[in-house]
């Protein structure tokens, strides 16, 4: 694949740590009244849409969800249909979704319920990746996620399946272990043919003489 195949698990979780440092950023608790229940949300908002631009004003993080809604008595906030895209330097933009979204209220913990996908788009180097999973936890402050779902991850003609998902360390060193008995097909690229020599350059000093009969 146009990125490593041991790579594709920690990309995965260290876009999920990106989405809990965007959730734990998102508000502000207010206050809570005397009679709120718990079990209530005491902040909504509908059709969240969010855009954080890097130093050059370029975008570089956005969130979008159905609805998100946070929960008093420090009981974390929930999405709906969240989607972070993340913006890279160079390349195409990376998209990360779910079905359901949860994160702790200080975004120790981020959950990704349902489905989960990730997709990147192709590139001038690479064929587009898609990957696809269920049930995602990730501690941000541990640098450490996992899933016990299936993974599969799919580039173009390359492909990685795990069937008990897997765990990654996320933090300077990439590190990842898949669980269970895993299948994939990998196909290096080939190494381009060396350009073929032209013929050498006859010799001026030799003449050839065609006899007329």
């Amino acid at each position: 694949m146009g990125i490593g195949r041991q790579r594709l698990l920690p990309i995965l979780l260290a876009l999920l740590a990106a989405t809990a440092w965007w959730l734990g950023k998102m508000r502000e608790e207010p206050p809570r009244a005397e009679d709120e229940s718990p079990g209530q949300p005491d902040h909504t908002i509908q059709g969240l849409r969010a855009t954080t631009l890097d130093e050059n004003g370029r975008p570089h993080r956005r969130l979008v969800a159905r609805e998100a809604r946070h929960y008093p008595a420090k009981a974390g906030s929930e999405l709906d249909e969240p989607r972070l895209t993340l913006f890279p330097e160079t390349g195409p933009p990376w998209l990360l979704k779910s079905e359901r979204g949860w994160v702790s209220e200080k975004a120790e913990e981020v959950r990704l319920h349902g489905k989960v996908y990730l997709d990147r788009e192709a590139s001038q180097d690479n064929p587009p990746l898609q990957v696809e999973t269920r049930e995602v936890f990730v501690w941000p402050n541990q640098e450490y996620g996992r899933t016990d779902q299936h993974l599969r991850a799919v580039s173009g003609a390359d492909w990685l399946n795990s069937p008990r998902g897997g765990e990654a360390w996320f933090g300077e060193t990439l590190r990842a272990r898949l669980f269970g008995r895993v299948s994939l097909e990998y196909s290096p690229k080939p190494t381009p043919k060396a350009a073929e020599e032209p013929p050498p350059d006859p010799d001026p000093t030799h003449q050839v003489t065609e006899e007329m009969p």
